[in-house]
């Protein structure tokens, strides 16, 4: 253990997150921390343990205990230690920006806590099976700017939670709370961490809620998919003097995206996409976000009719739209900002490969949130200690782990796992052999053999 507290990584570690916990409950997570570290293929707190030979120290069941207890109810203070670290990476006049979605493991087993069936968006794009029976995790990405690769960024975790359907809140003694209100935790928890700095979450279209986009935080800008049915309105007029009643809500209706795609006119071309065209409108969204002026912004293109085969890839629709309530951005920032979505896409694909994202054994709620936010907090700290050794001056071979890509420009993830097993492969820091290969072999005495058959 003083091994990996001594090398890069785990020095990072300790600064960052010390001071968290008591003394028994650190020892339990630099163990952990260890054995997440040097885990490969299998991400599970037994081979956390056997890696490190925490078990010679502490019970199993001891680390389970943690992941309920001391670790669940000080979990957001260890995502506040990743965003104010993170933020600081974050030239100071750039915009933060904060990723939210969803996700859902399959899982299998009566006994675990929030298990059920969900609607499966990655199946659904591959036009394979539409629902998922496991556990739903609600997810909130922070990208980072990389100094060295002007352009390019690499998303940290900043926020984890468990969604529960109502049957299953109420079964557990817990309140509900939607996907929206999850993700609106993340959101309001970040801007309390950077009252000073400007944010701008992005989300899809199952966040264009009431829940998610009312009274956001004064620093907290949102943009996402505006629902293409969704009416627009004009600003309310002036009250007249005198004039008996409330005063108006609304103005005059200015339609909804479907709608003014096909009557509205004065389109200009897409700024990225050939033969598309867009416009934009400002107006109230009454039913979602009363008496706030927002910017939205339609995208037309001709229908393309094709047969559905399965793996391939559906055309895009005639007709989209998407939504900012900050009224400065132009078409193309809104545009882009969303199609900057993807990048949580990429994230959570990495977080399955590379972090065990919902690999756990764990079936209390406690545990299963608290096992998923340790695995999701290393992974932040491990891509923050990478910048930060990049940073430094250490040097990166960006095709040594994929030599056919001869036009790689900028570092990913696998880049950033195989640079921290290297650092503590040349620390000295590897797994322990759970079996020993003098045991492999029984070597048994004679006296106690059984007598060999007539």
């Amino acid at each position: 253990m003083d091994t990996f507290l001594a090398s890069s990584f785990g020095l990072f570690v300790m600064t960052l997150f010390q001071g968290i916990f008591t003394a028994p409950s650190w020892q339990t997570f630099t163990y952990l921390a260890q054995g997440w570290a040097l885990a490969r293929d299998r991400h599970t707190i037994t081979t956390y343990l056997w890696l490190t030979g925490a078990t010679a120290v502490k019970h199993f069941s001891r680390f389970y205990v943690f992941l309920g207890c001391p670790l669940y109810e000080r979990r957001w203070q260890l995502w506040g230690a990743i965003i104010r670290r993170a933020a600081a990476v974050v030239p100071d006049g750039e915009v933060i920006r904060v990723l939210v979605d969803d996700s859902t493991k399959k899982k299998a087993g009566r006994q675990i806590e929030g298990i059920g069936r969900y609607r499966n968006g990655a199946g659904s794009a591959r036009q394979e099976y539409r629902t998922l029976r496991g556990l739903n995790f609600v997810l909130g990405l922070m990208p980072i700017p990389l100094k060295w690769w002007p352009g390019h960024r690499l998303s940290i975790p900043i926020g984890f939670e468990l969604y529960l359907k109502p049957a299953q809140a109420q079964e557990l003694g817990v309140p509900y709370r939607s996907r929206s209100q999850l993700a609106r935790g993340i959101v309001d928890f970040v801007a309390q961490q950077l009252p000073e700095r400007r944010i701008r979450s992005v989300a899809d279209g199952g966040y264009a809620t009431k829940d998610y986009g009312r009274d956001l935080p004064a620093t907290v800008h949102a943009v996402g998919r505006f629902p293409i049915s969704a009416q627009l309105y004009e600003p309310p007029p002036m009250p007249a003097p005198k004039r008996r009643g409330a005063p108006r809500k609304k103005g005059a209706l200015i339609g909804a995206p479907k709608t003014l795609a096909s009557t509205a006119t004065g389109w200009a071309p897409h700024p990225s996409e050939a033969g598309a065209e867009v416009q934009a409108w400002c107006g109230l969204w009454h039913a979602v976000l009363p008496g706030q002026l927002i910017r939205v912004v339609v995208v037309r293109r001709e229908a393309t009719h094709c047969i559905k085969k399965p793996g391939h890839r559906k055309p895009p629709p005639p007709v989209e739209a998407f939504f900012a309530t900050d009224l400065t951005l132009s078409i193309e920032a809104i545009l882009r900002e969303y199609s900057g979505r993807w990048a949580v896409e990429i994230e959570i694909r990495d977080a399955n490969a590379f972090d065990g994202l919902g690999q756990d054994q764990c079936r209390k709620r406690k545990r299963l949130i608290g096992a998923n936010t340790f695995r999701l907090v290393m992974a932040a700290t491990r891509t923050l200690w990478f910048i930060d050794q990049v940073d430094s001056g250490t040097g990166l071979n960006l095709c040594r782990y994929r030599p056919w890509y001869r036009q790689k420009t900028a570092p990913c993830q696998l880049d950033v796992v195989w640079a921290c097993r290297e650092t503590l492969q040349e620390a000295g820091i590897i797994p322990i052999p759970r079996f020993s290969p003098e045991l492999t072999e029984n070597h048994e005495e004679p006296e106690h053999a059984w007598p060999l058959a007539a």
